[in-house]
């Protein structure tokens, strides 16, 4: 195992990052990374090994596929590696300076104020919320199971998510909100997409088609948030919710309180990402447990047995294994964030063996790491008893980083898997899901990992 120290004079006269074939002057591998970006980090993992060089433009950047290259960027090192970078440049004209896209000390605050509310005891408070908004959406699909409709699993799903958000975050029933907000937050991510994949597009400020549909989301959503800030700060009985502890959380050292702003700013991260992530590992989940029937007559015969055909309680998650196997091992193969963990080198650095010059952008894709032979056997097998604490113990844990890792990995993950668990549990309760027959499930390796064009599937009642 390479031995991964701090740069030094010394330590620095290593070999140099190969690059990945294929540049074409000037824009170097851009072309290849538009017809298909997952595709082309795949093949460069498996012809140029641990860290391979792309250039898209003018920027170069380096694609670690190591976990222990993982290790040293997100932990070992971190001090070293900032998040300036064209992506999260993209997801700040989206959401603004929040705990996502800032870094340094306002990073560290934003953090200490909102990481009591992802608490495992307020998490609790969550879950009758969760099921209650489950039990809605099967009632709103009693019209398509008597006629034996297809349903789309990922637009159901992305409006359960954000049911979940508004009642469980902010004690508001968002779903007389979700055309509004379902529509705004749609069109942030195809701007953040269509940017990605863009060197040079005009700027916000620039009237195009695109820039105005964007600024018209960024203001619905603000108008909706400041609704629910404005209604706090109006008086009331206080709430026990995500707003109100952010609202009530002081700065340790001067006592301030966050603005309307930052309050605005780090709603639209939590909404954004509660929805996106969720809703992705859910249909990704309906797929796998559709192509592995025995699979899923294993998780209904555990649910079954725990439940006796009551509601799932936050309690009886411990007592549902298998159901978090499953959850693990559809968030390994189809991870949401499957390429998003970008970082910039602050001064030279030794990593893998090779040289990082100063400036240099990294990425990890944990797609990739997920998938890495060296460290999964069969990995392109879905196999959820991979997760057992017998089969995990000796697996390198930056290996599987569905959620990143260190100081910065995600504050909501606990929140993401417990709202999955409890969804998943309580829809496979009651129904069964189909896939439509001639409908091609092929990943969408955008911003974030969705199956492209949707997921028909007919829903039965059990």
């Amino acid at each position: 195992m390479t031995t991964l120290t701090a740069a030094s004079p010394t330590t620095l006269r290593l070999k140099n990052v190969p690059d990945y074939p294929g540049a074409k002057f000037p824009l170097g591998h851009l072309a290849l990374f538009q017809q298909n970006g997952m595709n082309l980090f795949v093949k460069a993992a498996r012809e140029c090994g641990d860290l391979v060089r792309f250039r898209f433009g003018p920027t170069v950047m380096y694609q670690i596929n190591h976990p222990d290259g993982a290790q040293h960027l997100l932990q070992g090192n971190n001090r070293n590696y900032g998040r300036q970078s064209y992506g999260n440049s993209l997801i700040k004209l989206v959401s603004g300076l929040n705990l996502f896209t800032s870094e340094g000390e306002y990073w560290l605050g934003q953090r200490r104020l909102m990481q009591p509310a992802f608490h495992r005891r307020r998490l609790e408070n969550f879950a009758a919320s969760m099921t209650d908004s489950t039990l809605r959406m099967l009632d709103r699909w009693q019209t398509a199971i008597g006629d034996g409709r297809y349903l789309d699993m990922h637009y159901e799903m992305m409006t359960i998510t954000m049911d979940v958000v508004g009642r469980a975050l902010f004690s508001v029933d968002l779903i007389a909100e979700t055309s509004i907000l379902g529509k705004a937050f749609a069109i942030s991510t195809e701007y953040v997409n269509h940017r990605f994949y863009k060197l040079f597009e005009p700027p916000l400020f620039i009237p195009t088609r695109r820039n105005r549909a964007l600024l018209e989301a960024r203001r619905n959503v603000d108008t909706i948030l400041q609704q629910m800030i404005d209604e706090r700060r109006g008086g009331g009985e206080p709430k026990d919710d995500l707003l109100q502890m952010l609202m009530d959380a002081r700065d340790e050292e001067t006592g301030q309180a966050m603005t309307d702003e930052q309050l605005r700013a780090e709603s639209r991260i939590i909404i954004a990402a509660g929805q996106e992530t969720t809703s992705n590992l859910l249909t990704w989940t309906f797929h796998v447990l559709a192509e592995h029937p025995a699979v899923e007559t294993r998780l209904r015969a555990e649910i079954d047995s725990v439940l006796g055909g009551r509601v799932p309680q936050m309690d009886d998650l411990a007592h549902l294994p298998y159901a978090r196997l499953v959850l693990d091992e559809t968030l390994r193969l189809y991870p949401p964030a499957w390429a998003m963990t970008t970082r910039n080198a602050l001064a030279d650095d030794e990593i893998l063996g090779y040289h990082l010059p100063q400036g240099a952008v990294c990425f990890i894709a944990p797609y990739i790491l997920h998938r890495d032979p060296r460290f999964w056997d069969g990995p392109e097998t879905f196999d959820p008893e991979r997760f057992t604490d017998e089969r995990s113990a000796d697996r390198h844990k930056y290996a599987y980083i569905p959620f990143g890792a260190g100081p910065r990995k995600c504050i909501g993950n606990a929140f993401a898997l417990m709202e999955a668990q409890l969804i998943l549990v309580t829809l496979l309760q009651r129904v069964k899901l189909s896939p439509q027959p001639g409908c091609p499930v092929i990943p969408d390796g955008a911003f974030t990992l969705r199956v492209k064009g949707g997921l028909p599937m007919r829903v039965e009642a059990r």
